[in-house]
């Protein structure tokens, strides 16, 4: 059972406080935006969903490929990505310095697919 006590508490007001500070970042500011566009785009959408009705064809199906090469390159969907990724980032920064200041020896996956999908373990210091 959990004992609520003012650390409990005080650990509560903090992560507020961070979530708070890291709502404010102009990389969280640039994805909600690039989400926007992503999502407003009705077109764009309807050719996802269409992809998605059809995932188990896209091997059979060459217009399906190409469906699906068309979305993958769309500027609105690699805008958005470039966001996340950089959310992403800012998170695996922020989890090192959380993991840090426990252990060392505490695994941080660091899979970032546009900064080359490695995992690390952190080790106190950046590589």
């Amino acid at each position: 059972m959990l004992i609520i006590d003012e650390d409990l508490i005080e650990i509560d007001d903090l992560v507020e406080n961070i979530v708070q500070a890291f709502s404010c970042f102009p990389e969280v500011e640039a994805y909600r935006h690039a989400k926007t566009k992503f999502t407003e785009d009705e077109i764009l959408q309807k050719k996802i969903t269409q992809l998605n009705e059809n995932q188990k064809y896209i091997a059979f199906r060459p217009e399906l490929r190409a469906l699906q090469k068309e979305i993958n390159t769309n500027d609105k969907v690699y805008a958005l990505r470039l966001a996340e990724n950089d959310v992403q980032a800012i998170l695996s920064d922020l989890t090192k310095a959380i993991t840090q200041s426990i252990s060392d020896n505490i695994y941080v996956d660091e899979n970032l697919p546009l900064k080359g999908g490695r995992h690390e373990r952190h080790h106190g210091h950046h590589g």
